[in-house]
């Protein structure tokens, strides 16, 4: 089983780009900050209040990184001028 995430890893770290990988961190490190939360309410109501904020603070900035990333890619980076290789 070990043996299977670990080559899960290495397919998803080639097969995706800088952006897709730190948007994927945003989202999972998010999504465990609400599991993480769910767990400590039963304990605590107030310490899992403040994790919870984090985590929404997380989900906000995997939100605004989206929209700033497909907004720069549509914009600029679509129009720029392709260099062509050239041989000496």
């Amino acid at each position: 089983m070990i043996q299977s995430l670990k080559d899960m890893l290495q397919d998803w770290n080639a097969s995706r780009g800088e952006r897709a990988k730190l948007q994927h961190a945003y989202l999972a490190v998010s999504l465990a900050g609400i599991v993480v939360a769910g767990l400590v309410g039963l304990l605590d109501y107030d310490a899992s209040r403040a994790i919870l904020r984090v985590a929404f603070a997380g989900l906000a900035i995997f939100a605004i990184n989206a929209v700033v990333w497909a907004l720069l890619f549509s914009l600029v980076v679509n129009k720029l001028p392709t260099k062509t290789a050239t041989r000496k």
